[in-house]
């Protein structure tokens, strides 16, 4: 054992080894309670935002147009250079094919104009075309034009309907001549009827003789048969009449059945047509379908070869532009975005180090999930301007990091969450385990 080593120290020492100096304490005690404050009010007023971090793509609400080839050959014409102007529908290049690019485009033309009207030519040229897979609905186009122009032309039907009614017209004048012979028919029949009756009552009376009644009874029996003989020339003449009439009806349902089947046609063989530019351009023409400014995907050259499936063109809108971002929310968390709340972007391409951030705000998100994600509408300054007030020019879609803040909650309601979580859990267990002891103390 060591031996136990008695320290001295001077009468000062002891005296402030055994009573403390009342100042020190109190200025010690205040300068440890303003620290402990001072961080618990930092706690309540300094706030930590919480985030959600996710994927965003900045596009404009017009996004570039990427024009596919849909055919491999060699650029046969090329219309526009790079950084051109070009317009809705207009041609970029043309892929090399079987038909003249002029011969389509006239023939387009042509059907553009085309009028088919009733009883009325189709005005359409036959030219010397060269269109490949196009030649043959066109064959077919001016075979089915060329029966409808002869069908029109010709006019067979409304020969054959104007030769009935000119036999109809003398039918009429006919008609009206035999009616009136049948008027006076009637009269002489009533007369000769008339001397028959006075015949008749004097042979009763014996006045006359057998002979004379038999003879006047003959010219009764006479004008009869010339009644009916009329009658019966008006009814053929009326069954003549409603023949003719009959055959007029059926040359004009004749007529009419034939343009109509000549019609459609033609109206088949010109859609045939149409279809067949439609599918042309569609394989071999590299058309704009919007308005803006050509960007050459490579050094296109004439001759220059083309697979299908490349990227040839792309055409930036010239439309004002609303530059909007799309991002995608994760599932964890999702529940806490709404609109208005701001959005923090880094952008990949453009380093936040060096260029800063882009503020956003949230307009909507959709209520429902795609592949584990919801997809958030962001609304972006237009100047695109960064928080090192940098200005970023959207040429195409940039891609980047968003931080969506949620909340902003001090450092107080952090540290109080946690706390809450688990006394709202440890109750939840001690009222299960109360009922379940009531429960075994009733049994």
């Amino acid at each position: 054992m060591k031996s136990q080593q008695h320290i001295v120290r001077s009468e000062e020492v002891q005296d402030i080894l055994s009573s403390p100096p009342a100042t020190l304490v109190r200025v010690g005690s205040a300068v440890i309670a303003s620290i402990l404050l001072i961080v618990l009010l930092g706690c309540c007023i300094f706030k930590y935002p919480d985030t959600i971090s996710c994927e965003v793509t900045i596009t404009n609400e017009h996004p570039p147009v990427v024009l596919r080839a849909k055919a491999t050959g060699q650029l046969k014409e090329l219309y526009i250079s790079d950084g051109s102007r070009v317009n809705v529908g207009g041609m970029i290049a043309v892929i090399e094919n079987p038909a003249c690019t002029a011969d389509v485009m006239r023939l387009d033309s042509m059907l553009s104009a085309l009028v088919i009207s009733m009883d009325k030519p189709v005005s359409l040229k036959q030219e010397p075309l060269t269109l490949g897979s196009i030649q043959g609905g066109y064959s077919a186009l001016i075979k089915a034009v060329t029966d409808y122009n002869t069908f029109v032309s010709n006019n067979l039907y409304d020969q054959r309907i104007q030769a009935e009614e000119a036999q109809l017209k003398p039918y009429g004048t006919y008609m009206s001549a035999m009616q009136q012979q049948d008027k006076i028919t009637q009269r002489l029949h009533g007369l000769t009827d008339n001397n028959y009756q006075r015949e008749k009552i004097l042979h009763d009376k014996g006045l006359t003789s057998t002979a004379d009644m038999e003879s006047m009874e003959q010219t009764l029996l006479n004008s009869d048969m010339q009644k009916e003989q009329m009658r019966t020339s008006m009814a053929n003449t009326q069954i003549q009449i409603a023949q003719i009439k009959n055959n007029i009806a059926e040359f004009k349902l004749q007529k009419e059945a034939e343009r109509r089947q000549l019609e459609a046609m033609l109206l088949s063989a010109l859609e045939t047509v149409r279809n067949a530019i439609t599918e042309w351009r569609q394989t071999y023409v590299l058309q704009s379908p919007i308005s803006g400014i050509v960007s050459y995907n490579s050094l296109w050259q004439i001759n220059q070869n083309v697979t299908a499936g490349d990227n040839t063109f792309s055409i930036v809108s010239s439309q004002a532009n609303c530059v909007v971002g799309k991002a995608k929310v994760p599932l964890m968390g999702a529940g806490k975005v709404k609109a208005d709340q701001r959005v923090n972007i880094k952008l990949h391409s453009f380093p936040y180090l060096e260029y800063g951030f882009l503020t956003a705000r949230v307009i909507a998100i959709s209520s429902m999930p795609d592949n584990d994600f919801y997809m958030a509408t962001l609304s972006i300054d237009a100047d695109m301007q960064t928080s090192y007030g940098k200005k970023i020019l959207v040429t195409g879609d940039l891609m980047g990091e968003a931080d969506i803040v949620t909340e902003d909650l001090c450092i107080a309601e952090r540290m109080i969450g946690p706390l809450r979580y688990l006394w709202h859990r440890d109750c939840l267990i001690l009222n299960k385990v109360d009922t379940k002891s009531l429960k075994k103390y009733g049994e």
